[in-house]
């Protein structure tokens, strides 16, 4: 027989009951487990306001429109440690001529803080599609967005903004 000292457990013993924690907790009684059901509702409402925000963006700027990129939205998310920028692609010809250079690699500026730089891997192997909504996330160091501050976007010479982080 095979005896196991009492420190020694298998992974499974170790994750089982994290499982039927797990199952507990987004199953509700009616046996419904769809993921907005077990969603708390204030997160749920503001995911569905966000969605709706990003479909009903302004008509872009001139500026927008000669780079083909529109900047859709700034929140700072992750405890103030990162900020969220999100770009709405309107002619994927000149977002691709427009971010090939790297020097042209977007950055966030925000008044009196020093400039928010992208990862250096942000955009690597990214495909764009006309009316593509994508992200990036940058840290935000020394806390230099901040929600309600005007944030505006670099990229090169061309600029895009501002919005109010949020």
């Amino acid at each position: 027989m095979n005896h196991r000292r009492p420190d020694q457990c298998t992974p499974a013993a170790l994750l089982l009951p994290l499982w039927l924690v797990g199952c507990a907790a987004t199953t509700p009684p009616g046996g419904n487990a769809s993921p907005a059901a077990a969603a708390p509702a204030h997160t749920a409402a503001a995911m569905a306001g966000k969605t709706r925000a990003m479909q009903s963006l302004p008509a872009p700027s001139a500026a927008e429109a000669r780079l083909g990129l529109q900047l859709a939205h700034v929140g700072v998310t992750a405890s103030g440690g990162l900020v969220d920028a999100r770009f709405k692609v309107l002619d994927v010809g000149k977002v691709k001529a427009l971010l090939a250079n790297p020097a042209n690699a977007p950055q966030l500026l925000a008044s009196e803080a020093p400039p928010v730089m992208a990862p250096h891997h942000a955009l690597r192997g990214a495909r764009f599609s006309e009316g593509q909504i994508f992200y990036i996330m940058y840290p935000n160091t020394r806390s230099a967005i901040k929600p309600g501050v005007e944030v505006s976007v670099a990229m090169g010479d061309a600029r895009l903004g501002p919005v109010k982080a949020e």
